[in-house]
Parts: C-alpha cells; structure tokens; sequence
C-alpha cells in the first residue's frame, strides 16, 4: 500500500492523496478492499488473483484498509496509513553571541 505516512502541515486538518492498494493471491479469490469506517469506499473482485485499487482521499486520522471476504465478515489482510502532523517549531529568541575579546581591555 502506499503511502504508508501521511504528514500534515502544522495548519493543515487533512492529508489530501491518491492511497493505492494492492494484493495477491496464490490462486483465484473473491475479494473486496475497503476502509474501515468508510463503508462507501469498496472495491471487489469476483475470481481473480491479484488486484489494485487508487482512490484520491482526504483524511484527518490513521486510514486502515482492509482486504475482505466478498461477505465482508472476515479481514484476511489490512494495513494503514498513519497520519503524523508536523510539530510547531518554536523561535527561540536570539541573544548577542558572548565574546570574551569584548572584555579584554
């Protein structure tokens, strides 16, 4: 799956990105990929051996995908993308380097 880091401006509430998936199979399956807790978002197919799914999403919290039976009962694989927002860099207010030639008389 890619991308498997999604990182947020320090504004920003979203990570907008096109999340690829893909799988394989040693033989013919019946399966279905899907988001979990976006039960609009799923792709199936009915007798194939591998499969790869692209979808542009915005999204504010880890996104887990999952590949499922076609009854969607049983999660047989998942993997997510994790969402990491970029700290705030604080400024450090700059004082005058110390020079000790200053003090030489």
């Amino acid at each position: 799956m890619r991308p498997r880091v999604c990182t947020l401006a320090a504004d920003a509430d979203l990570c907008e990105t096109t999340v690829r998936a893909e799988w394989r199979a040693k033989k013919d399956e019946s399966l279905c990929l899907i988001i979990a807790d976006r039960p609009d978002i799923k792709r199936c197919w009915e007798g194939y051996s591998r499969g790869v799914y692209s979808i542009e999403l915005a999204f504010g919290e880890d996104l887990t995908v999952e590949l499922r039976d076609t009854e969607l009962e049983t999660v047989l694989a998942s993997e997510a993308v994790k969402v990491i927002r970029e700290a705030i860099r604080l400024r450090r207010k700059r004082h005058q380097p110390w020079n000790i030639f200053s003090y030489l008389g």
